[in-house]
């Protein structure tokens, strides 16, 4: 429900132009496999070529050594427009 309630605010009560906006989720790594929900989900909304994987860096939240953790998406919004933000 997050994703759809995000992409709603964004586009729909915000009116961003959808073609400026990019997703990210977790890749995954040797220990976390790579976040395919969130990635499927989002290809509802996006094309997968505004869709990139990144790392737990990046795309994997903690709160310290022990407590609640798991992969995470993110929106990004391409405020210049007219070109491939993926690269």
């Amino acid at each position: 429900e997050a994703i759809t309630w995000a992409w709603e605010l964004l586009t729909k009560v915000y009116k961003l132009p959808e073609d400026r906006l990019y997703i990210t989720y977790f890749e995954g790594n040797d220990q976390v496999p790579c976040d395919t929900e969130a990635l499927e989900y989002w290809k509802k909304f996006v094309p997968e070529s505004r869709i990139l994987p990144f790392d737990a860096k990046d795309n994997f939240w903690e709160m310290g050594d022990v407590g609640p953790c798991g992969p995470c998406s993110e929106i990004h919004f391409d405020r210049i427009g007219g070109r491939d933000a993926s690269a």
